[in-house]
């Protein structure tokens, strides 16, 4: 027997010569990881490299993730994937040939999308070649082939979920893609382990947090109603205690009309109940001047006619002199005195009412405004806003 068959047929010679092998791709790796950091190209003369990678690590470290990286040998989305699902990224060529055995299985679904004209014969053998770049349809078929989701991690964007599953429970391999080319492992902040990740994007917080803004929303909706409501009736009843009018309708109108200012109603409702008063005095003299003596209590001293031409004119026309009469100035300063006095009392309630009109203002058109836009409260829509391990996330496309 030679020496190399007896070495052979030793015990443990095959587990010794795995061994080797796995050490040799090691160290090729973090060959190539060192040379491929070397060689990465510089954007805006000079540590862009670096500012990307230090963005995109704070950026996960709010999440409470880490960048694991992987060699940029042409297998990096490969050594990725194994890095989640199993733990290392040794075995990066077998997961290589079973995407590509699976895309030859499945050809209708893929042989659509091979760009460039490329045959997909040619397409799927350049595939299967060690250090050759894959894309999104290799993504795919792995998710699909070992029934998983795949969530892609970018700089400044959302999360890509590549479904390969409908389980509303489906595994979840992290990876990062950086550089518009390469690809990388994404970790808890503190694994450093050779154990398979286990990360699950937190959809359902995400749900939940929409679902409670619109809520928030909905609530001081009503609750800007609700204020708007009870001012509306408190100014009503104001206009009504000072004015005597019981038409609520005609007051609602004069407040309106007023853009809601209680004291300009106020005034409105008195010149419209003088108005009503004057035409009623005229219809109550005949054409010839002379006043009608079934005037009823109108033209009585004391009556609304006396106020307004006075007492004098009260009088004179009970005797049918057409000269009692009295003269503008006089019916001016009649209907001037008309009008109730002002208090000092009453002009701090003045006072106090303006201040409350502004914020009836403000109120009425934030209620207004909540009236014409009703979808808002939906959209929310923005802008906004983590362990399994749950991921948060703030929007994810889903492919």
């Amino acid at each position: 027997m030679s020496r190399k068959q007896a070495a052979k047929s030793r015990p443990g010679s095959g587990s010794r010569k795995v061994e080797a092998e796995r050490k040799r791709d090691e160290r090729a790796a973090r060959r190539a990881l060192a040379k491929e950091r070397r060689n990465r190209p510089e954007s805006g003369g000079g540590g862009g490299c670096e500012e990307e990678f230090a963005s995109f690590a704070n950026q996960l470290q709010a999440l409470g993730l880490k960048l694991r990286e992987v060699p940029g040998d042409g297998n990096c989305l490969f050594r990725a994937l194994g890095d989640q699902l199993e733990g290392h990224s040794r075995n990066h060529l077998k997961h290589r040939q079973e995407t590509v055995d699976f895309m030859v299985r499945q050809r209708e679904d893929f042989e659509p999308f091979v760009e460039d004209d490329v045959p997909f014969e040619k397409h799927v053998a350049s595939l299967a070649k060690a250090g050759t770049f894959a894309g999104n349809d290799a993504i795919v078929a792995f998710a699909r082939n070992h029934q998983l989701n795949v969530v892609i991690h970018q700089l400044n964007a959302p999360l890509w979920q590549i479904r390969g599953t409908d389980k509303s429970n489906g595994r979840e391999l992290h990876i990062a893609y950086r550089y518009g080319e390469h690809y990388d492992s994404v970790r808890r902040i503190n694994d450093n382990s050779e154990a398979p990740a286990h990360l699950q994007t937190d959809f359902q917080m995400l749900h939940q947090d929409e679902s409670n803004k619109r809520e928030k929303i909905k609530t001081k909706v009503v609750d800007s109603e609700d204020d708007l409501r009870d001012e509306v009736e408190d100014a009503v009843q104001k206009v009504c205690n000072a004015t005597g009018c019981s038409d609520l309708n005609l007051i609602v109108q004069s407040l309106e009309a007023e853009n809601y200012n209680i004291e300009s109603a106020i005034l409105a409702m008195l010149r419209m109940d003088q108005g009503k008063r004057n035409n009623s005095a005229e219809e109550s003299l005949e054409p010839g001047g002379r006043a009608r003596t079934q005037c009823g209590p109108l033209w009585e001293e004391g009556g609304s006619g006396a106020r307004v031409c006075g007492n004098q004119g009260f009088s004179e026309g009970r005797t049918g002199n057409t000269k009692a009469r009295a003269s503008p100035s006089e019916e001016d300063k009649a209907n001037k005195n008309q009008l109730p006095k002002v208090t000092n009392r009453q002009r701090r309630e003045q006072q106090r009412q303006e201040k409350k009109k502004r914020q009836e203002e403000r109120h009425r058109h934030r209620a207004l405004e909540s009236r014409s836009r009703p979808g808002d409260g939906s959209r929310g829509d923005a802008a906004v806003g983590a362990q399994v391990t749950l991921v948060k996330t703030f929007a994810a496309l889903n492919i």
